[in-house]
């Protein structure tokens, strides 16, 4: 048999909350956060002070590492003892290794191969040099050297010049080779100067590579090249010094042999020769012994052969002393061999 039974729930009875409770709960909560701040810092503290010993220990061991390297690096095994040289043929051996011994006081592993490149390439005969570092002791180096294509003359002496017109030393760089003057050099210390004189260096070249071949080879028989004026190059022969042979700026095989042509038929008296390689054949040109002063042959189209300027009858009279001064200075340069032996 079920009773029925009545059940009544009534709400727990609430504990005032005053301004005290309140207050005491936040500082119940303040003081856990602290703690928990302290405990937290502390762990970090230990954390840190377990590190420095470490650090400490990783330095003193760097420390010692770089004392035993800079130790190493000094060390006697790695003093230049070894210099292989190749490539000098005109500068001596023992330059070169001056400069190498006074550039690396600290020893192979520690020399400047770039600063020691820049000063050996100060030297006026070497154009450029290769060093490779060989441990624990040699130093390899191979130099290109600047080689003279040129003579000129700059400041009253006789002076080699390279291809790109850098002067390298006085004549006796060329030993027993025999070059003709390159006339018209420009001495001035300029950017303007140095541009012209390359423009010259690199048609005198291009004159000796059309002349020399194919054969016969008449640079031989150059004993000047003029180059004052870029856009006509004016060369004499060694056989006629006094003649000059205006060539421009280009074709000059053709038009040197040309010349020769023309100046064959003159010492010929050859009318019709000269008639067709385009020349009037007039009185003075078929004259015996006559003297040419210069073949203009820059425009093949329009040749152009000059004798010398007669003397001017009416012309006043000149001291002795002026004559006897005119007559040494003619003879000298009559005299005086133009191209270098």
């Amino acid at each position: 048999m079920l009773t029925r039974v009545n059940q009544v729930v009534v709400p727990r009875a609430r504990r005032p909350r005053g301004r005290g409770a309140r207050r005491a709960r936040l500082a119940g909560d303040l003081g856990r956060e602290s703690e928990r701040t302290t405990r937290a810092a502390s762990l970090r503290l230990r954390e840190r002070l377990r590190i420095v010993p470490r650090a400490l220990l990783l330095l003193a061991g760097l420390g010692a590492c770089g004392f035993a390297a800079q130790a190493f690096m000094n060390a006697s095994a790695f003093h230049v003892k070894t210099i292989r040289i190749t490539g000098a043929e005109r500068v001596a051996t023992r330059e070169i290794e001056t400069i190498i011994h006074r550039a690396t006081p600290e020893g192979v592993l520690r020399a400047d191969l770039r600063a020691l490149r820049a000063e050996l390439r100060q030297h006026p005969l070497i154009k450029d040099v290769e060093i490779t570092r060989v441990l624990p002791d040699e130093l390899r180096v191979r130099v290109h050297e600047r080689a003279p294509v040129a003579l000129v003359q700059r400041k009253g002496a006789l002076v080699c010049v390279d291809e790109e017109g850098a002067i390298i030393g006085d004549f006796h760089l060329l030993g027993s080779r025999t070059l003709p003057l390159l006339v018209g050099w420009n001495e001035e210390e300029s950017d303007l100067a140095v541009a012209e004189n390359q423009q010259r260096v690199a048609l005198y070249l291009q004159l000796q590579k059309e002349l020399s071949a194919p054969a016969p080879s008449y640079w031989d028989r150059v004993d000047q090249v003029n180059i004052r004026d870029l856009k006509n190059v004016t060369v004499n022969l060694t056989e006629s010094p006094m003649t000059w042979i205006h060539l421009g700026d280009r074709d000059f095989r053709r038009r040197f042999e040309l010349s020769l042509q023309i100046l064959s038929a003159v010492k010929k008296q050859d009318a019709a020769e000269l008639r067709r390689l385009g020349v009037a054949p007039t009185a003075e040109l078929l004259q015996e012994d006559a003297t040419i002063s210069y073949v203009d042959v820059s425009q093949p189209a329009r040749i152009v052969v000059r004798l010398p300027e007669p003397r001017r009858a009416s012309a006043p009279a000149q001291s002795r002393e002026a004559r006897a001064l005119q007559g040494r200075t003619r003879g000298r340069a009559i005299s005086q061999p133009t191209r270098a032996r």
